[in-house]
C-alpha cells in the first residue's frame, strides 16, 4: 500500500506526533508505557523520514520528539552523566500508582 517516499514518511511521522500527543492527555499512570511504545516506533521511523525524505526533515521531527519525550531525555542525559561522575543516579519516582 506504501512504497518509499516521503508522503508515506510524513504520514507515518504525523500519526506518531498524533499518538504522542493523545498519550500526553491520558492519565499519569499510563504515561510511562505510552512513551516506551512511542520510543520503540520512533526506532525505525527515524532512519525512514531520514532516507525517504531528507536530513533536514527528520532533524526537524527529532526537535518535536523532543518536545514531546522531554522528560525520557533529561533522565537518559542524567544517566549518561551519572555514569562519567560516578554519581548515584536517581530515577523517575512513580508514586502515582
Amino acid at each position: 500500500m506504501f512504497g518509499i517516499g516521503l508522503h508515506s514518511a510524513i504520514l507515518f511521522a504525523a500519526c506518531w506526533i498524533g499518538i504522542g500527543t493523545v498519550v500526553a492527555l491520558l492519565p499519569a499512570r499510563y504515561i510511562p508505557p505510552g512513551a516506551f511504545l512511542l520510543m520503540l516506533l520512533l526506532v525505525p521511523l527515524l532512519p525512514y523520514l531520514w532516507i525517504a525524505g531528507n536530513p533536514f526533515l527528520a532533524v526537524l521531527f527529532l526537535a518535536a520528539v523532543g518536545s514531546l519525550l522531554r522528560w525520557p531525555l533529561v533522565y537518559l542525559g542524567r544517566y549518561i552523566r551519572s555514569k562519567f561522575t560516578g554519581e548515584a543516579f536517581e530515577g523517575p519516582k512513580f508514586d502515582f500508582y
